[in-house]
């Protein structure tokens, strides 16, 4: 594995002690005894007499689901109508096939994997409406060009259009990205790296049944899935493989440069996943404090990024290029909010959401004094972010 400064920071565990261990990555015992320790892999494989342990079908398929919504959400910006059953059909997987909108059959749906209380404030039925909305008047001709109207506005670089509400918010990404922290986020912060999931009294010896994992080393995979990076993901990942990235895996290549992020993350999780391995809870622990701090500190990264981005097109009188960015930043900052140890107070990620991106969350009213105290938040909070703000 290949170390970053940061990694070498975070890991508690003198690197002598992984020395110590034996060399192969094979655990012996297809009932899933331990007795054999075994030494962190270079890449996100483990196996068990000779065949994978890993899995983690349910959350390919959830991250399939957010690619053919934002798909079919695209389709808007080229004046078709949306249908706001159709989305809650999509969020739901009505009849295992999101009411015949998706290409595949699951039994897997987002909904009842979102954060509660997004869904005791209806957070994605209510965009669902506004989408529905937003298209018949984009079907109609109407141009989003002013505060309080809903349509289609033009993005001044590409000359393509995209579909926002009557604040200016793009839906495509405030459905997309909304996702990615309500649930990838969510799953792996409150769910799979919890001691409910992966704690000292989970099942670690006995695999389950019909399978090759037990449910400790099932519950890790399912978290990594979410982060969901190929098993040999790394940092200076190569230019012609950045089609195997998807959500947080991407946005994790795409600050990698600045901060490590790629190496940081992965060794985090191999590590993570070979304690598990090892029946060493002190070192899972570990880990999982460092996913849980490097995590959020790429959510903050990359809404800094699009900030930046955000007051480079306001400089430049390029309102729908400002508005594409501004609803990336929306949504990464927003994607703070979940982790159940966050750096960030919740009072914050208000003021950045509800006020410096403009007064009531309206984009039409965002002013670079707001953008620049929303960033110096962001910095002063993620000290690390501090020397390469302006590069990100």
């Amino acid at each position: 594995m290949h170390f970053s400064n940061r990694t070498q920071l975070l890991i508690t565990v003198p690197m002598l002690a992984i020395a110590l261990l034996i060399s192969s990555c094979d655990i012996s015992g297809s009932d899933g005894d331990n007795d054999n320790t075994i030494q962190a892999p270079d890449n996100y494989e483990f196996t068990r007499n000779g065949e994978s342990t890993v899995a983690y079908p349910g959350q390919n398929d959830r991250l399939d689901m957010v690619e053919e919504m934002k798909a079919y959400i695209a389709t808007a910006n080229d004046g078709e109508i949306l249908s706001e059953q159709a989305l809650n059909d999509m969020f739901e997987n009505t009849g295992g096939n999101g009411g015949e909108h998706f290409s595949f059959d699951s039994e897997k749906q987002l909904k009842n994997k979102t954060f509660g209380p997004d869904l005791d404030n209806n957070l994605f039925e209510n965009i669902f409406a506004d989408a529905e909305a937003a298209s018949e008047n984009g079907s109609a001709g109407i141009r989003a060009n002013e505060n309080g109207t809903a349509g289609l506005m033009e993005r001044e670089d590409s000359g393509n259009d995209i579909l926002v509400d009557e604040k200016g918010r793009e839906f495509t990404q405030l459905v997309e990205k909304g996702l990615m922290g309500a649930v990838f986020y969510n799953q792996i912060f409150n769910a799979y790296l919890t001691d409910e999931k992966i704690g000292p009294n989970i099942e670690n010896s006995e695999t389950e049944e019909g399978a090759n994992y037990t449910a400790k080393e099932h519950h890790f995979d399912e978290a990594f899935g979410y982060f969901n990076a190929p098993a040999d993901f790394e940092s200076d990942w190569p230019d012609d493989r950045s089609n195997e990235l998807r959500f947080w895996s991407k946005y994790s290549n795409g600050s990698d440069a600045q901060l490590g992020f790629n190496d940081t993350i992965m060794d985090a999780f191999i590590m993570g996943r070979t304690a598990i391995v090892n029946d060493d809870q002190s070192e899972l622990n570990n880990q999982v404090n460092v996913l849980y701090e490097e995590l959020e500190l790429l959510s903050a990264a990359t809404a800094v990024h699009y900030i930046n981005s955000t007051l480079g097109h306001l400089n430049n009188g390029n309102r729908g290029e400002a508005h594409h960015a501004l609803s990336e930043a929306w949504a990464f900052v927003n994607a703070l909010k979940y982790s159940p140890v966050k750096k960030i107070t919740p009072e914050q990620i208000n003021q950045i959401i509800n006020t410096d991106f403009g007064d009531n969350g309206n984009f039409w009213n965002v002013t670079p004094e707001g953008l620049n105290n929303a960033k110096s938040t962001l910095v002063e909070t993620y000290p690390d972010l501090e020397s390469v703000q302006g590069q990100l």
